[in-house]
């Protein structure tokens, strides 16, 4: 077999029985209508395949270090293409064919309530819009899994950190949102879901933070300043958060992200300001009619709920920032109707 385009990936599937295996990679055989290598991870099934050409790699217990060792055996055998698998049960062993002439691709079931919070805060810390993460249903393109070789993540927060990766890497991925497919139950636990966040952190989520500090001092001397002029409070609000805003824009879009285009610039400012204005437009509504019954709560009570306020709307104000004007443009989604 000279040079397959095209490899599959198996891994974790000590459990199955040999006529599991079997089937599975029976129907892979029976559908594709090209040569392909297998790569696994445990024994199988000593049975000559029409098209397929079986390899067995050393696995690791770590899912990170498993895949990683999977591409590196898929690699070196000259392969376009890496096919990792959801489930191994047999409606789920050609979910592959019909994408396999496309780019990156994951196809994700619908997340439950851990998945989503995992990985929006990963989104948020990363830039990056996955919609699910943990999916393995997947297909890598060779200069992906060369990117992601290179990394140390562990477990499962390879699964979600991967993804952000190949965003920041400027790699397109596509994700297919469908519940036509293996549901694995996910094996997911506190421990994997903080390691995710954590490892979401990158060098532009330092500077970002740096950034938004000196916002947020550049703020408060700029509302002190206001009122020490004698303008009105909501105006002196609105002031300061033009300018905090704008220089926070003006730092991170070219000290952080290097974006050099002038027209995208202008329409990425265009949409910062107007989610500005609304999350400040909120910060003064708010104030206002907690200020309204400041006799009533107390002087500590006002401050207190007032801090909660500006706290609620400044982390609220970020995610949405995070999404739709700093994340990246490389992860697109389609939603499919079963």
């Amino acid at each position: 077999m000279n040079s397959p385009r095209l490899a599959l990936l198996i891994f974790d599937s000590d459990s199955l029985k040999e006529e599991e295996k079997l089937k599975f990679l029976t129907k892979i055989d029976d559908s594709l209508d090209e040569k392909a290598i297998v790569i696994i991870d445990s024994n199988y099934p000593k049975t000559e395949f029409k098209n397929l050409k079986l390899v067995q790699f050393s696995h690791n217990p770590n899912i990170g270090d498993t895949i990683r060792l999977g591409f590196s055996a898929a690699l070196n055998l000259g392969v376009e293409k890496i096919v990792t698998f959801e489930g191994y049960a047999v409606h789920n062993a050609v979910w592959f064919l019909k994408y396999i002439n496309g780019g990156n691709l994951i196809v994700s079931r619908k997340r439950n309530l851990a998945e989503m919070v995992v990985t929006e805060i990963a989104n948020v810390l990363a830039f990056g819009n996955a919609y699910n993460g943990f999916s393995l249903n997947r297909i890598y393109t060779r200069d992906a899994a060369e990117l992601l070789m290179e990394t140390k993540l562990s477990d499962k927060a390879f699964l979600v950190e991967s993804v952000n990766l190949l965003n920041s890497g400027n790699i397109p991925i596509t994700e297919i949102i469908s519940d036509d497919y293996e549901k694995r139950t996910p094996d997911f636990n506190l421990k994997e879901s903080v390691e995710s966040i954590l490892k979401s952190f990158n060098r532009t989520s330092v500077l970002f933070s740096v950034v938004s500090s000196l916002s947020y001092m550049i703020n408060l001397i700029a509302v002190y300043l206001s009122l020490s002029l004698g303008l009105f409070y909501p105006i002196a609000v609105l002031i300061a958060g033009e300018i905090s805003g704008l220089s926070n824009f003006m730092m991170n879009e070219k000290m952080n992200f290097r974006n050099r285009g002038l027209l995208n610039s202008a329409y990425r400012l265009g949409k910062f300001n107007a989610l500005l204005l609304c999350a400040l437009a909120a910060d003064i509504l708010i104030i206002s009619v907690i200020a309204r019954y400041s006799y009533v709560l107390g002087k500590t009570a006002f401050t207190t709920i007032s801090l909660m306020s500006i706290i609620a709307v400044s982390t609220s104000s970020m995610f949405i920032m995070n999404k739709f004007v700093w994340s990246k443009d490389n992860h697109r989604r389609v939603y499919l109707e079963d």
